[in-house]
Parts: structure tokens; sequence; C-alpha cells
């Protein structure tokens, strides 16, 4: 199967939706900052990467269609994220800095995706606003189960 990861366009719009529906999610943003991964002009895969500071930055969706779970297609795009962050998000600005955080809020199974791709679990403190209070109020909590998830990853500046 060849795949790419590339941006989407609003022509992906609808079947990204889709994907996040299924998830309890939508899109995060423009359509144009979410990412994701396509093999024969099919969605696979799709997520979205906000830079909130020189050196942290927040997963805020990320989901795998029924066809892609269970082949890698999602630790790919994880991986290739958290480890070039700059290159997937829209509005990146350049940092020096070789240290630097990926945070996310898994839900209920999805810890142990997080975890085989490096991620810890962590306080939601650890998390930036808004998204360190986004599930106090929330109605599906109990249903959702979430966890704040961190990951510290070192750039080799060259």
């Amino acid at each position: 199967m060849c795949t790419e990861i590339v941006f989407a366009t609003g022509e992906d719009e609808a079947e990204l939706q889709a994907l996040f529906t299924g998830y309890g999610m939508g899109l995060a943003g423009d359509i144009e900052e979410h990412v994701l991964v396509k093999s024969d002009n099919k969605v696979l895969a799709g997520a979205m990467l906000a830079q909130l500071d020189t050196n942290f930055f927040h997963l805020l969706v990320f989901a795998v269609n029924e066809a892609g779970r269970n082949t890698g297609i999602g630790s790919q795009l994880l991986q290739e994220m958290i480890n070039n962050p700059e290159k997937y998000c829209q509005n990146s600005f350049d940092s020096n800095d070789s240290l630097y955080k990926v945070t996310t809020v898994a839900k209920g199974d999805a810890v142990r995706f997080y975890e085989k791709n490096g991620f810890v679990a962590c306080d939601f403190s650890e998390l930036a606003e808004p998204y360190d209070e986004q599930c106090l109020e929330c109605p599906d909590k109990e249903d959702c189960k979430p966890v704040a998830m961190i990951i510290e990853c070192h750039k080799y500046i060259v």
C-alpha cells in the first residue's frame, strides 16, 4: 500500500469530518491545518498538531479509519508528527531549542496506542491552557476516561 502524508485540502473535509465524528471528535481548526495519511486518494488517518510555544506542541485530534487500524498507519503518522513537529504545524515558528514536548489527551483505549508510541500519562496541569481544563466540565468524562499524555523529544540541530 503506497501512502503519503499531506496537509488536507477542502476536498478532504467531508471524509475527514466523518472519520473524526466516528471517534466523537470534530475538525480542530481550518481543514488546511490537518495532516492526513492518504492512499489512492482515500483518507486513512488524520490529525492536527498545534505549536503553543517554541518548544511545546499539542496534538488536538488524531484518528485512524477502520481500514488503517492495526496496520501501523497510525504509528507512522504519529511518529512523523512528533519527530518533525514544525513541519506539521501550518503556523509554526522555529526554535533552536533541542528539547521539546508534545502533549495530548487520550480517550479510553487510545492510552495504549500513545504509550506504545512513547507517551506517558501525566497530570492535566502539565498541559497548556486551555487543554489543561478541557475535560473538567465534560458530561462524557466518565465514559471517555480522558488521560493527559506527554512525550519529551530531542531534535538534532545541524
